[in-house]
């Protein structure tokens, strides 16, 4: 069963893993992404494509015979981290202080990469990568709108919200900041909107029973969705354990490699093996070319 970083927390084995989950669930994505922990280097699953037909027969007739179609699915997990190098003078002057803020920092880059990789990741440019929804749904997808370039169609966006299943799951939209604000003019006149205090306390949009998940930017300080404010993507996702998920092996490592040889540096690798699994086709849907920056009048 998929269960949230925050959730996975209780499980952690050391004080630094603890320290890293948390790190990781700060942001509002990865407190609501849920993670299946699997065995091995990837999950293998079958995809309903089609049901069986049903009909009547008369007597002593016979039923005529059908079949679901299934297409065989996989994704693999991928190797995500990275090292920390910390002078060992830093760490002898300063205090183990001075160490934790590095792993916080490298742990916090993970998180806005990650944030950045389930848009934006795209295996035919780097393979070592997992494919983000943009890349998942792409133009000619029945999962893929077309807002036409002008400011937020809500009737578009309802469409695209009815289109993901949700049966098992819990949909969410997900959105730049520039697109939050776009929506709340647009939604705010028909009371479509609301703000609400999630389960951590903090201040949540909800458009039609939807909580807004917010993107900002990477770890490179590079805009995830909104690169081009007059021209940019949002997405409506469906979380659960058989719709749209994280999957990791082991969940997170922190590893203590101790002194280098080499060098008088103190090193910790902090390793995922992860990856985002789409087990449900319709479990997300793409409403896209949105210009935030127009008057909706």
């Amino acid at each position: 069963m998929a269960l949230t970083l925050l959730e996975a927390q209780k499980h952690a084995k050391t004080p630094a893993e603890l320290a890293v989950v948390t790190e990781l669930a700060a942001g509002p994505l990865l407190q609501a992404l849920p993670f299946r922990n699997i065995e091995g280097n990837g999950l293998f699953w079958k995809r309903e494509e089609a049901l069986p037909d049903v009909g009547f027969r008369n007597y002593n007739g016979a039923l005529a015979e059908s079949y679901a179609e299934v297409s065989q699915q996989s994704e693999s997990l991928k190797l995500f981290g990275g090292d920390i190098k910390v002078d060992r003078a830093i760490v002898d002057l300063e205090g183990a202080e001075a160490k934790a803020y590095q792993i916080q920092a490298r742990v916090r880059a993970m998180r806005l990469a990650w944030e950045a990789l389930f848009v934006n990741g795209d295996s035919n440019q780097s393979p070592s990568e997992f494919d983000g929804l943009a890349a998942r749904i792409q133009s000619g997808s029945s999962q893929y709108f077309a807002n036409g370039g002008g400011a937020l169609d809500l009737g578009k966006l309802d469409e695209a919200i009815d289109n993901v299943d949700a049966a098992g799951g819990r949909k969410y939209l997900v959105m730049s900041k520039s697109m939050r604000r776009a929506l709340t003019r647009q939604a705010r006149t028909n009371t479509q909107i609301d703000i609400v205090r999630n389960e951590f306390g903090y201040q949540q949009m909800v458009y039609s029973g939807l909580p807004v998940l917010e993107l900002d930017r990477d770890h490179k300080n590079v805009a995830i969705l909104d690169a081009t404010p007059s021209a940019q993507d949002l997405y409506v996702v469906s979380f659960g354990n058989d719709h749209l998920t994280g999957i990791q092996n082991g969940g997170v490592s922190v590893r203590e490699l101790g002194e280098s040889f080499t060098q008088p540096q103190m090193i910790t690798r902090v390793e995922w093996y992860v990856g985002l699994a789409l087990i449900n086709g319709r479990a997300a849907a793409r409403l896209a070319g949105i210009d935030a920056t127009a008057d909706p009048s």
